[in-house]
């Protein structure tokens, strides 16, 4: 009976922890911000856009990517954790888990994938504006 009592004692200790350190919606937003700056930049570099345009392009995309999460990204609190959604095309996609007051989200190289995939219809990549 004591071990149980210890077990459940155990329990409770980690379940007010997961509750204090649940993350919030600006710590969704700061890391998403930050995955997507990075994906950006690499794309930048790998497509050797530098100096000022590298610049100004850098900044408009951090810019597009505050707005968009301000209009279209939605954080459930569940009080053990927290899920962050993005509302795409009408359908929300799950694209961030907050936990002991750290947020995971999709890495560096899933970001630049998405990038691609966003960048392709305008025909953007390679530096090259479509005609």
């Amino acid at each position: 009976m004591k071990k149980f009592l210890i077990f459940l004692g155990f329990i409770a200790v980690i379940a007010v922890a997961l509750m204090v350190t649940t993350s919030d919606r600006q710590q969704h937003v700061d890391t998403i911000k930050s995955v997507m700056t990075g994906a950006v930049n690499a794309e930048l570099r790998e497509n050797n856009i530098d100096g000022p345009l590298a610049s100004i392009a850098s900044v408009a995309a951090t810019t597009a990517v505050g707005t968009y999460l301000n209009t279209s990204f939605v954080v459930r609190d569940h009080r053990f954790y927290s899920l962050g959604f993005i509302d795409y095309n009408n359908e929300f996609q799950l694209v961030s888990v907050g936990v002991f007051n750290h947020v995971y989200t999709l890495n560096e190289e899933q970001a630049r994938e998405m990038i691609k995939k966003k960048m392709k219809p305008l025909n953007l990549i390679k530096g090259k504006l479509k005609e």
